[in-house]
């Protein structure tokens, strides 16, 4: 073989050596792993790109859903029904049972003519202060199976106005979903000036 046939050789060696490992593993940690970006309603982060994404039309009168993130399939939560003049939607969760390590993650956007929520901010996203809760036990997260609900409250400049992030952590591996959601919260950018 010529040198540069052993060159090539030894490249391409090489190069399926270092890709091969990451076709069929896991990211080993410290690896980044790869991440999708989701952008609307003057908000944006990056999540794992092994998550599934939902949207659908639930508006109340004071809160939109933005999107729901989870680690396994979602199904449309909302059910609509027509009577004469009138046309209720009523949702729930896109998810009936978390699996065990599953995720479910709900951002809103809401707006009250009133003012109800004190913040107590103690902790800062996209510069913003924020609150963060942590609970664990009963609640619309245990219903689904879940262990740990996050809660992420950021206020808007508009007063009475506010975005939240709901994350419902399903054990074994909590420590895990945390640095997923503490990561993608990491990420989080507010545009339409808040």
């Amino acid at each position: 073989m010529t040198a540069p046939g052993r060159l090539a050789a030894a490249l391409v060696v090489v190069a399926v050596s270092a890709v091969l490992p990451f076709a069929r593993t896991p990211a080993a940690p410290g690896t980044p792993a790869a991440t999708a970006t989701f952008s609307a309603m003057g908000l944006s982060f990056r999540y794992p790109a092994t998550w599934h994404r939902g949207t659908w039309d639930e508006v109340s009168s004071f809160t939109a859903l933005i999107v729901y993130l989870s680690t396994g399939p979602l199904h449309n939560p909302c059910t609509i029904t027509h009577s004469p003049g009138v046309t209720s939607v009523d949702c729930t969760n896109p998810v009936d049972v978390l699996p065990p390590g599953g995720v479910l993650v709900r951002w809103d956007d809401n707006g009250f003519p009133v003012s109800f929520w004190k913040p107590k901010p103690n902790t800062t996203i996209a510069g913003h202060p924020a609150e963060e809760t942590v609970t664990s036990g009963p609640g619309w997260c245990a219903s689904l199976g879940g262990a740990e609900t996050i809660t992420i409250t950021i206020p808007r400049h508009q007063p009475d106005n506010f975005y939240e992030m709901d994350a419902c952590l399903s054990a074994p591996n909590l420590s895990q979903q945390q640095a997923q959601i503490s990561a993608m919260l990491r990420t989080v950018h507010l545009t339409g000036g808040d």
